[in-house]
Formats: structure tokens, C-alpha cells, sequence
């Protein structure tokens, strides 16, 4: 009886040995599996990271070839032409006599050819090397203040990070294109930039407009092209405003997690 019973135990036993071995090499499957998935997310995360990272780079890539044979147009071509025109227009003044209508004519060209230049250096990538964007936002500021009447004032921090020449062009083409719709939809008689070292060069650009409500013209072009385009060098850009409250613009290096 004693044997049976005996007997009995160590089947119990080595059944409930094999039982828990099969459990745990279930348990061991199912957790090796689990792994391998996740791994394999994290594989195709990366992988589709990295294509879009190809893709970004080439769009900028682009972008910055398109920018350069622009501004090698204005510079050489149209450039040129209004140079022509202001010449042979000064010649006939000269020749037959000017008159109050050819002078503002001639103003016009002058000051077009003036903004043609300016325009063919600010998208020179080349001459972007050595000009800080410190120094080309001091300059288009004055600009806006002598030719739009509007109060800027830019500010910057002692000590700013160096930046490559396609990174300081892309920031100065934002800060142009916001600059350009503070003026043209909010009505801003004052704009402050300040230029800041937030572990990489930031870019703060706030006015005293109307403002806007964000969740009306979330999904404005300007405003997703002002996103796009500071995605290209890495940044991040952030808009704050409210009706009645103004708008602040905040550009600043994508750090990651």
C-alpha cells in the first residue's frame, strides 16, 4: 500500500515537473517571440527613419540648388536688365533733359536693382560661408524699418553656436517669410527677434499683431511650409499666439529623445 502510494507521489511529481518545464519552455517562446517583434519594429522604425531621413536630405539637397540658380539669375540676368534699363535711362536724361516722371522712373529702377542684388546675395550660398545670419537679420531689419515704417528690434545672446552656410540660409528665408506674414496679415507696427544659444542656435521672432487662432488655420500652407522647411535643417518650430494677443514664433534645433 505504502508502495503504491509511493508509487503514485513521484508520478504526481515527475508529472508536475514536466507539466511547469512545458509552461516555462511556453512562457520562454512566447517571450523570445514578443522580443523578436518588437526588435523587428524597432528594425523598420529605424529603417523608415533613416528613408526619411535620404528623403529629407535630398528635398533639401534640391532646395538648395533651386536657391543658388536663383539667386545666380537675379544676380547676372535680371540683375543685368534693369542695369541696362537704369544706364539707358540715365543717358537720355542727360542727352534730352529729365523730367519729374523719368526721375521717379529712374528712382524705381535704382531701388529695384538695389533689391535684385540683395536678393541674389541673400540666396548665394557661397557668400554664406563667411556672413553671419546675426549680421544679415541686423541688416534686413534696418530695411524694414527705412521701407516698411514697422519698429524691429533684434536681439541676441553674447555667445552663438556656429552654423553651416545651408543652415543659416534656410533660418534667414524663415525668418523672412515670417517677418513677410506679421506684416501682411497681423497688422504688427513692432517685431522682436532674438537669437539665442539653447544648446544650438534658436531664433524667437514675436510681434504685436492681432494674432490668430491656431485651430482655425492649422492647416494652412504657410504655415505647414514653415514647419516642412525647418524640418530640412533639423529644427523644430513652434508657433504661439491667440486673437487679440499677438504671434511668437520659435526656432530651435530638434534634439532627440
Amino acid at each position: 500500500m505504502k508502495s503504491d502510494n509511493l508509487d503514485l507521489l513521484w508520478t504526481v511529481l515527475a508529472g508536475t515537473v514536466v507539466v511547469s518545464l512545458l509552461l516555462g519552455f511556453v512562457v520562454l517562446l512566447l517571450v523570445l517571440n514578443n522580443t523578436r517583434r518588437v526588435r523587428h519594429r524597432a528594425e523598420l522604425a529605424e529603417l523608415k527613419e533613416q528613408q526619411a531621413q535620404v528623403l529629407m536630405e535630398a528635398e533639401r539637397e534640391a532646395m538648395q540648388h533651386t536657391l543658388r540658380v536663383m539667386g545666380r539669375e537675379l544676380h547676372d540676368n535680371i540683375g543685368q536688365l534693369l542695369f541696362l534699363g537704369q544706364y539707358a535711362l540715365s543717358e537720355h536724361m542727360e542727352e534730352q533733359g529729365g523730367s519729374e516722371r523719368l526721375n521717379v522712373t529712374l528712382d524705381a529702377l535704382d531701388r529695384g536693382l538695389e533689391e535684385v542684388r540683395r536678393l541674389g546675395r541673400d540666396l548665394n550660398n557661397e557668400l554664406w560661408q563667411e556672413r553671419s545670419l546675426e549680421e544679415a537679420i541686423r541688416s534686413e531689419a534696418e530695411r524694414l524699418v527705412r521701407v516698411a515704417r514697422v519698429q524691429v528690434q533684434v536681439l541676441s545672446s553674447d555667445e552663438l553656436p556656429a552654423l553651416d552656410a545651408d543652415t543659416k540660409v534656410m533660418l534667414f528665408r524663415l525668418f523672412q517669410v515670417i517677418l513677410n506674414n506679421a506684416l501682411r496679415h497681423s497688422a504688427a507696427d513692432h517685431i522682436t527677434v532674438e537669437l539665442r544659444n539653447e544648446h544650438g542656435l534658436a531664433l524667437l521672432i514675436s510681434d504685436n499683431g492681432k494674432g490668430f487662432d491656431p485651430a482655425r488655420v492649422e492647416a494652412h500652407a504657410g504655415l505647414k511650409n514653415i514647419h516642412t522647411r525647418s524640418a530640412l535643417i533639423g529644427y523644430t518650430a513652434q508657433c504661439t499666439t491667440a486673437p487679440g494677443a499677438g504671434c511668437t514664433w520659435h526656432l530651435r534645433k530638434t534634439h532627440k529623445a
